[in-house]
């Protein structure tokens, strides 16, 4: 066949795709809007279901009041693509360096995505093991006569086998990268862990402080203070301890850095190591207890709420229903700005 009768034999092809596409483009528009809402509407009665059953009663996801209403607010309506950069164990790292400097982070042995090849020969202890895209997957490792390698690798290949964030509805954790991280264990003088040091930060300022230490294996919440250090009698799981805490010595820099930190983001919470050479940062927290921990007392809750102010949340909640799928993706350049807005670039 010539050129002549390709191109005019192509004719009613392409007329036809045309047509389809005209014809079936509104239907399945219409099928992911509906599968979008459909989506929206499952997480949403997730999110409230699991609050009811903690807290036995339904949040107020529209005009949140408390702390923990806020949580569930942000775990639906906050897409905000550097979540997934805060809730990366690895990235998260560059943005802390572009703050407040590298001298804060954690020494790191290795991250990869393949726990064959730990080198575990290589390693020295004390050091911890981790999953860099979800909370509380840990292995710490004393010495090595209590590593158990065959453990530890099945154990990290179950971590990389599954998504975090799904069950309680944590967004920015969804499409992290699953990797595992090494980091040196931080002990103080005696070989115990650090106590460790978390801050509330709501709109740059720095309100309220946890401290929180390992007893007998177990992480454990200490006491509440005030930014000025006075003690909240506030509790969680843990019983009201009776003994005083006294003030860290790098209290003003605890804060300082803190701030630095989380300046331009209605609420974060900076979780430091108070180390005998300096404070180390843990890591930044998103969804506190996933917001599914009552306070003792119950207006404790309502006063830490009270720091929080979110901007329009109705409208933004309504905005993200309409216009987005429910997820948050890294974002693809990284927004390393300071609080002025001036770009500092990622410290290594």
């Amino acid at each position: 066949m010539s050129a002549t009768g390709q191109a005019q034999g192509s004719g009613p092809a392409v007329l036809r795709r045309a047509v389809r596409g005209v014809l079936f483009a509104p239907v399945l528009a219409r099928l992911s809007l509906i599968q979008r809402l459909r989506h929206w509407w499952i997480t949403i009665g997730l999110v409230r279901g699991l609050y009811r059953q903690r807290h036995g009663r339904y949040p107020r996801l529209l005009r949140p009041r408390t702390f923990t209403e806020k949580i569930q607010w942000r775990k639906l309506f906050e897409l905000d693509p550097m979540h997934a950069i805060f809730s990366d164990k690895v990235a998260v790292r560059d943005f802390i360096a572009a703050r407040v400097g590298s001298g804060v982070l954690i020494p790191v042995l290795w991250v990869g995505d393949d726990p064959e090849r730990i080198p575990f020969d290589e390693l020295r202890p004390p050091y911890i093991i981790k999953s860099t895209h979800a909370s509380g997957q840990s292995i710490r490792i004393a010495d090595d006569a209590r590593l158990d390698r065959g453990g530890a690798i099945a154990e990290c290949r179950e971590w990389l086998m599954h998504p975090y964030g799904l069950e309680f509805g944590e967004a920015g954790y969804e499409f992290v990268s699953r990797r595992i991280i090494i980091e040196r264990m931080l002990t103080d003088p005696d070989g115990n862990p650090p106590t460790e040091l978390r801050v509330f930060v709501f709109g740059g300022r720095a309100r309220m402080i946890q401290t929180v230490f390992v007893e007998q294996g177990r992480v454990v919440s200490g006491a509440f203070h005030d930014r000025d250090w006075q003690r909240l009698r506030w509790t969680l799981q843990s019983p009201l301890r009776p003994q005083e805490f006294a003030l860290p010595a790098r209290f003003d820099e605890l804060i300082g850095l803190a701030e630095r930190i989380a300046d331009g983001h209605e609420f974060l919470r900076v979780d430091f190591y108070d180390c005998a050479d300096g404070l180390r940062v843990g890591e930044i927290t998103l969804y506190n207890w996933s917001g599914l921990l009552p306070f003792n007392p119950p207006e404790a809750d309502l006063i830490l709420g009270s720091h929080w102010r979110i901007r329009a949340p109705i409208w933004r909640a309504l905005k993200a229903i309409c216009l987005h799928r429910r997820e948050i993706r890294p974002p693809t350049n990284q927004p390393w700005v300071l609080g002025d807005g001036a770009p500092s670039p990622p410290a290594h």
